[in-house]
């Protein structure tokens, strides 16, 4: 008998989510792996355990500040960023941000604070769920492995 495996996007206890062409600002408080970048703006890390082996990776920030010893704001154009493994805090705000992660935690999404900016083509999916537009409000919701699109 030969044995067959599954890809899967995420682990049976873990939530997942997916942003596009987002302009605003995008929070999620959790563990897990985020992985984003945008055109425009900042964004802000706080790892809770900087002496852990997960560390945030940035590339093409303009300007680093260091905020505490446990959290940094990165800025400037096409910035990318990920942090992989452990908890984390990651804030981002800015123009065309495009986003993925897996894991558990909260997740906050808001495009009503892109000034002059549209997001009539920026959408938001949660597992794996069909896309939806990005809110124009402030919607939070679980990353979670059942959350609603939300």
């Amino acid at each position: 008998m030969t044995g067959t495996a599954a890809a899967r996007p995420h682990g049976s206890n873990d939530g997942a989510l997916s942003v596009k062409n987002a302009n605003g600002r995008v929070v999620i408080v959790g563990k897990g792996v985020v992985i984003g970048r945008f055109d425009k703006g900042q964004v802000t890390i706080k790892d809770p355990n900087p002496n852990d082996a997960t560390v945030p990776i940035v590339t093409g920030a303009d300007a680093t500040a260091s905020l505490n010893e446990k959290t940094t704001r990165y800025s400037g154009t096409n910035v990318r960023f990920r942090m992989i493994g452990g908890s984390f805090t990651v804030n981002v705000f800015g123009t065309d941000i495009h986003l993925s992660a897996v894991g558990r935690g909260m997740v906050t999404l808001n495009g009503t604070i892109a000034r002059n900016r549209t997001n009539d083509d920026a959408t938001y999916r949660v597992n794996g769920d069909p896309p939806l537009p990005f809110p124009t409000y402030t919607l939070t919701f679980p990353l979670a492995p059942n959350a609603p699109g939300g």
